[in-house]
């Protein structure tokens, strides 16, 4: 539920997007949201929703599934991936 309608900011109601995307997105369900966007991927899809249920585990396999340059970088350095396909290195 969007927070302009009583939802809570905790992470089963967030959505990683940047600035731009949320605010196209508005208070749209974001997945309907998604589906009509040109850079729509069925995998990425199912890695968001699996990021917003918790499992950032399966997140970001589904991630490293849907995009294999990153998961070729992943293997090379200890890092950690986001939801939205960005790659967090361990300092």
């Amino acid at each position: 539920m969007p927070r302009c309608h009583g939802g809570l900011s905790v992470t089963a109601n967030c959505v990683p997007a940047c600035l731009a995307c949320n605010g196209h997105k508005s208070d749209a369900d974001a997945f309907d949201w998604y589906r009509q966007q040109r850079f729509y991927d069925p995998r990425r899809a199912m890695a968001i929703r699996a990021w917003m249920d918790g499992d950032l585990r399966l997140a970001v396999r589904l991630l490293q599934w849907a995009t294999p340059e990153l998961a070729a970088a992943t293997q090379q350095a200890p890092t950690e991936q986001g939801p939205a396909g960005l790659i967090w290195q361990a300092a």
